[in-house]
């Protein structure tokens, strides 16, 4: 499902650890920072610490009011690079006034990190046996959009009259 157990790279370069864990698959809720899944929101009362929610490709912010202003965290999963899903849920969830942080997980690599941070995400999980340093290297590789996104509000052609 989810592997907690990998460094996090921020959308600014810095390398970090992940500190949220998972219910155990005894359904024992751990202390301290927690991510949760669609199916399991009714423990978020009971999270100690940070609470984030786990979203795949079926848990649109579309179709589904989710309780944005209790969450830290939402962690989207790519669960192929084909699928663009992701990247939609985060606009959305920007357009619906989530402001804490989004964090791509799943099938997360250097090539798409400009796209998901104009989609509004703020931290990656680099997708297991692909490289985190040129990963972070790699993030300020386009710095003038052509593109208004959700992340830059204007692109850098547009002037003010």
């Amino acid at each position: 499902m989810l592997n907690l157990t990998q460094p996090v790279l921020a959308k600014d370069g810095s390398i970090f650890d992940n500190t949220f864990q998972q219910i155990s698959e005894e359904g024992q809720l751990p202390q301290g920072d927690v991510v949760l899944t669609v199916e399991q929101l009714d423990q978020l009362p009971n999270v100690t610490g940070k609470k984030a929610l786990f979203l795949t490709a079926e848990d649109s912010p579309e179709t589904t009011d989710f309780p944005l202003d209790q969450l830290d965290a939402i962690f989207i999963d790519f669960a192929g690079f084909g699928d663009g899903r992701g990247y939609s849920f985060a606009a959305l969830l920007r357009r619906q006034g989530y402001q804490g942080e989004l964090r791509a997980v799943g099938d997360v690599f250097k090539d798409v990190l400009n796209y998901l941070k104009r989609s509004g995400f703020d931290s990656f999980v680099i997708k297991e046996g692909k490289d985190i340093q040129e990963a972070a290297a790699g993030l300020n590789d386009f710095t003038h959009p052509y593109q208004a996104s959700t992340a830059v509000r204007e692109a850098s052609y547009q002037t003010s009259r």
